[in-house]
């Protein structure tokens, strides 16, 4: 081989690392597109848990940016649980994060008297705490839905002919007490569904008793993406 295309060959070849030794960013950039392109395949496939989705946001900024990053649901759910504790309404009231967003599950007892749909003046404030969290809290891309749901046990009077006026009439209720307080209404929905998402399932053969009707009985408002 001459002198000459040994040069050549020479300066054909380029060092892996630049001389400063950063070579390591292309390698590491590289890496993180990937990992965003496999979250994004994973989700396209999948149906979206906006409580997973969350809580992958916080474990990803953590471990990049080695500090603790606090999300728009854990936030909620922090300042729910907060005043929970604070006013004793732990009894009446649970917050979780699911795979739709936060869940605030107010037991039917707490907020209506047996066959009705009115409001109880007892459960205001407590309606009113959530409320303040739920308007300086959660983002404007937030949806805010009002379920409604009752037991097995049928209705029949002039003004809730079933359990699904009763339910979608309880929902309504609550959404018309947040607009009050100041949660726009473009965010907020209603929802009724008698007595057809029971909490308590039944197994072949069981039927339902007083407790797991009471459990059944209740409204879940919840925060979550549009």
């Amino acid at each position: 081989m001459s002198d000459n295309a040994s040069k050549r060959g020479l300066r054909r070849r380029r060092p892996t690392f630049d001389a400063d030794g950063e070579g390591w960013i292309v390698t590491y950039a590289d890496a993180i597109t990937l990992l965003l392109a496999f979250f994004v395949m994973i989700l396209s496939v999948s149906d979206l848990n906006q409580g997973k989705i969350e809580a992958l946001k916080e474990g990803l900024a953590s471990t990049l940016t080695n500090q603790e990053v606090v999300t728009p649901f854990t936030d909620i759910k922090k300042e729910l649980d907060e005043i929970i504790q604070e006013h004793n309404m732990a009894e009446n009231v649970a917050v979780d994060i699911d795979a739709k967003g936060v869940r605030v599950e107010f037991s039917n007892f707490s907020l209506y008297d047996s066959g009705s749909a009115a409001l109880r003046p007892q459960a205001l404030p407590m309606l009113d705490e959530v409320s303040k969290v739920i308007e300086t809290t959660s983002h404007e891309t937030h949806l805010i839905e009002v379920e409604g749901h009752t037991d097995d046990v049928p209705i029949s009077t002039p003004r809730f002919p079933s359990n699904w006026e009763l339910s979608s009439s309880r929902a309504s209720n609550v959404v018309k007490y947040l607009i009050t307080k100041g949660v726009n209404k473009s965010r907020l929905k209603a929802a009724g569904y008698a007595d057809s998402r029971p909490k308590q399932d039944l197994e072949a053969g069981q039927k339902y008793n007083n407790e797991m009707r009471a459990e059944n009985r209740r409204v879940v408002i919840y925060v979550k993406r549009f």
